[in-house]
């Protein structure tokens, strides 16, 4: 599938401020690995990637009106570990910046065409709300997994002010495909 997009390197490390900012407030402080680097300046292990592609949308653009950018992240989430809920996982994804209107559908019908191609079975949620205040009208799109039980969700996305993107869980992806395909289970490890 070619969808003209540029890889992105995402770092495993970043700023407090950028998730503070962009993801809603304080409370994703509980969620985030946190410490101070060796000058005192609060950083974190990644929760996801989004938000640095807002934070840095002028800079990627480079002038251009619009760009789509592709990546594989490493992140990290400080909860307890689950059933397909890890505390370190890869989040592979899209963002398209720009019209962020234009970029929702483009993100959409590429993260449909992607699962398609898999031969996944799947439900989309168009509406779903994300519990992110970046996602405009607080609202993004959803792709869960029924094959999963309890943790469904394979895709979160959505459009933000500078535009739109999706992130695949690449584990609970591959998980939802063993399955399908009979081989696992959803407790497996």
């Amino acid at each position: 599938m070619d969808a003209g997009a540029e890889e992105a390197i995402v770092p495993a490390l970043w700023g407090q401020d950028t998730f503070i900012e962009k993801t809603g407030g304080s409370e994703i402080m509980g969620q985030m690995w946190t410490f101070d680097d060796k000058a005192g300046r609060p950083c974190c292990l990644i929760p996801e990637a989004t938000a640095l592609f807002q934070e840095r949308s002028a800079l990627l653009l480079a002038g251009r009106r619009e760009a789509t950018f592709f990546y594989a992240a490493r992140c990290y989430r400080y909860e307890r570990p689950q059933a397909l809920r890890y505390r370190e996982f890869t989040q592979l994804g899209v963002e398209v910046l720009g019209d962020p209107e234009r970029g929702l559908a483009c993100s959409q019908a590429l993260c449909i065409g992607f699962l398609d191609s898999l031969g996944l079975a799947y439900e989309l949620d168009l509406r779903a709300n994300r519990g992110l205040t970046y996602y405009l009208g607080g609202q993004g799109f959803e792709v869960r997994c029924p094959v999963l039980e309890n943790q469904r969700q394979v895709v979160g996305g959505g459009a933000y002010a500078e535009g739109a993107g999706f992130g695949i869980g690449l584990e609970r992806l591959a998980m939802a495909l063993a399955l399908q395909r009979g081989r696992e289970t959803p407790t497996s490890s």
